[in-house]
């Protein structure tokens, strides 16, 4: 693997594997070529934990640079009340329990084993995928190239315009041009968006500086789905919801919901 490569891992990826609590959650394991990933299960309501057949409906989660499935909410599957869903958090290769070496080029092949997974168990169920910044452009991947019923991201990054744009001052572009190339073809929100054709619910931070809205912005004009976009005014990349957010945001969550079981019942 080149230099190069071996950076853009350094730069975008933050792995963890030290042991956090999951909170009651069941852990499965994917196999993705000679490593297994981690994926923490949990449901919403309804039936024993991880017994599948009394599901509604399945989220798959996909966590930000830093994030870890153990600590992955209920969310949004627990704005959906009237319905029993199975949440599907991954910790991706070298985060967590999940072996192999964290690298932005096994992203997409993980992605997609662990939705072979997941729609094996589904059996036909509307299956809604979900992510925060790289979280969102590894749930846009499998948007692009596998058979889902929707979409929630949080402030998708184009990654390689965000290198380029946001980082290459210092050295006049050239070195940050060079790194953009590393990033795997497959990973190209913009590219994905396009391809996207499912209801989408974009959250967009308005002050956030780890992906500043006009790059946002780029992937949300892409998309070739219905949507609604949600901005939240005062918030930074991490930023929780302001009390007075969250009605709005619950009925473009419940417009997501319907837009899903129409899409579905229709398929």
């Amino acid at each position: 693997m080149s230099v190069l490569k071996r950076l853009a891992d350094k730069i975008i990826l933050q792995p963890t594997n030290h042991f956090i609590p999951a909170g009651g959650k069941t852990r499965r394991m994917v196999g993705v070529g000679n490593d297994d990933v981690e994926v923490w299960v949990q449901r919403t309501q309804g039936g024993e934990l991880h017994v599948s057949d009394h599901a509604d409906l399945f989220v798959l989660k996909f966590p930000g640079t830093g994030g870890r499935a153990e600590r992955a909410s209920k969310h949004p599957a627990d704005c959906w009340p009237s319905h029993a869903a199975e949440v599907w958090a991954v910790n991706p290769p070298g985060y967590g329990g999940s072996g192999g070496r964290a690298s932005l080029r096994v992203l997409a092949p993980m992605a997609q084993a662990v939705f072979t997974a997941l729609q094996e168990t589904a059996a036909g169920r509307p299956i809604v995928v979900t992510g925060n910044s790289l979280g969102a452009v590894i749930a846009l991947y499998v948007a692009a190239n596998c058979p889902v019923d929707g979409l929630l991201l949080r402030n998708p990054p184009p990654l390689r315009e965000v290198i380029v744009g946001c980082h290459g001052w210092w050295n006049f572009g050239i070195g940050a041009r060079l790194l953009a190339r590393k990033i795997p073809r497959e990973l190209c929100s913009i590219s994905n968006a396009k391809s996207t054709t499912v209801p989408a619910l974009f959250v967009s931070s308005a002050r956030d500086r780890t992906v500043p809205p006009r790059y946002q912005q780029m992937v949300i004009d892409a998309h070739a789905g219905q949507n609604r976009v949600m901005i939240l005014p005062n918030a930074s990349h991490g930023t929780p919801l302001a009390d007075e957010e969250k009605p709005r945001y619950v009925e473009h969550l419940n417009w997501l919901l319907g837009q899903v079981l129409q899409r579905h019942d229709g398929s």
